[in-house]
């Protein structure tokens, strides 16, 4: 046989106890170390990215081919 309406009701009612998790993920300390790793991989890779134009990129342009026909020249 069924419950009674009622008692079915309580049991469904009652609250199931959650512990609560550590916070640590959603505090300001948590958000600061992300923002400072964050802009310091930012700022790291714009500084590698300079270094290597200023020290390894070779920057020189190919000579400008010349024209057997006519005296004009290009630039």
């Amino acid at each position: 046989m069924l419950a009674a309406p009622n008692q079915a009701n309580k049991d469904n009612d009652e609250e199931i106890a959650v512990p609560k998790p550590n916070d640590f993920f959603e505090s300001k300390t948590f958000r600061l170390i992300t923002l400072l790793l964050y802009m310091g991989g930012v700022s790291g890779l714009g500084m590698t990215l300079a270094v290597y134009y200023l020290f390894i990129w070779d920057s020189r342009m190919p000579p400008l081919p010349e024209f057997k026909h006519g005296t004009h020249h290009i630039g």
